[in-house]
């Protein structure tokens, strides 16, 4: 073991002010001399460690344990290269043939590692040593609880519809796994939640999965306002837990066509087409819906390209009005896009034979 020369020089003092004022003369009676004997204070040492990445991991993990060591010298702290650091792991939560000693390096710091057993459910204490040597006190410092626990993750998930209609209820899928494998994992609770601001969180349903699988919440509850949703895994004393990604949820008020008709049918080429219908709006009572922007378009028979034709707006009462001249046979339709409080809809196509 490789020591500094100010931890040699103290192990080697030999000086009278040591010795005791009887030892250090010559015995006239018997004409020997008594050995000398020496006192030599030991330093203090300190070790400051941490260990990671978690407290609670799965089997498998590779735990990291970084620190330091100090003795307490007579002009303050200083590091200590070369000493042997050995970690205390109960034998539970430890792979066989972990590595678990290292020594510090030239500043004092040093670095171990090892990795977490396959039981399941097992919890203890970990610590991190310095046994102490001829010069130098042990120490000790503890690094927390480890906890072996199974790794939990919920994937795909997704609340739809989006955006969302007014006083609809909502679904959310997606899939929960337990690794590593298949660990018999049972009766796993999970918590459908919403926040209304993305950071206080209320469950909104509840479901219980035989094994770890794909889910689906399907719940009659209605949904009026936007949210952030998510699904959470609470965990268990095997498993740990975990929680999905955030999903936003735009609620808006649906609308829907009651009436929509081209006419005349047939009409004579040249003649006239009148297009008409009523738009209405779901809010807590459905009604019809004024003022609101609506887009009338043509497909002629025989293509598939939809032509803008005009743009209108409803009257007071949801209703919009517009005439055409007849050139060729096609199809009609009116639009009313999405907007920042409705959804949009499209009205049943109607088609005109012009002779």
């Amino acid at each position: 073991m490789r020591r500094s020369s100010a931890l040699l020089a103290t192990a080697a003092l030999t000086s009278s002010a040591f010795l005791a004022p009887s030892a250090a003369r010559a015995d006239a009676t018997d004409g020997t001399t008594r050995a000398a004997s020496v006192t030599a204070d030991k330093q203090a040492t300190v070790i400051t460690a941490r260990m990671g990445p978690n407290s609670t991991v799965s089997p498998g993990t590779v735990m990291t344990v970084y620190g330091s060591v100090l003795r307490q010298a007579s002009t303050g702290p200083e590091p200590v290269e070369g000493l042997e650091i050995q970690l205390d792991v109960p034998p539970d939560l430890l792979e066989a043939g972990s590595i678990k000693t290292t020594r510090t390096f030239a500043d004092g710091s040093f670095r171990a590692a090892f990795t977490v057993g396959r039981q399941v459910g097992k919890s203890g204490a970990v610590t991190v040593r310095f046994e102490g040597n001829e010069v130098l006190t042990g120490s000790q410092a503890g690094l927390g609880t480890l906890n072996v626990r199974n790794y939990s993750e919920i994937t795909d998930f997704n609340a739809i519809p989006e955006p969302h209609a007014y006083r609809d209820p909502i679904v959310a899928d997606g899939r929960l796994y337990v690794r590593p494998g298949d660990t018999g994992a049972t009766e796993l609770p999970l918590y459908l939640e919403y926040s209304l601001d993305g950071k206080t969180w209320r469950v909104w349903a509840a479901q219980t999965l035989a094994r770890p699988m794909y889910f689906t919440f399907n719940d009659a509850k209605l949904v009026t306002k936007d949210a952030y949703w998510r699904v959470r895994y609470p965990g268990s004393l095997l498993t740990m837990p975990s929680v999905s990604t955030v999903d936003f949820v735009d609620v808006k008020y649906r609308t829907e066509w009651y009436v929509f008709n081209a006419s005349p049918e047939p009409v004579k080429k040249g003649g006239t087409i009148t297009v008409k219908g009523q738009l209405f709006r779901f809010r807590d009572l459905a009604s019809p819906a004024p003022n609101a922007p609506v887009y009338v378009y043509f497909r002629r028979a025989g293509t598939s390209k939809w032509v803008q034709m005009a743009a209108t707006k409803t009257n007071v009462y949801g209703w919009f009005s517009k005439k055409f001249r007849a050139s060729a046979d096609g199809t009609w339709k009116a639009v009313y896009k999405e907007s920042s409080g409705y959804i949009g809809s499209t009205s049943p196509a109607d088609t005109v034979d012009v002779r």
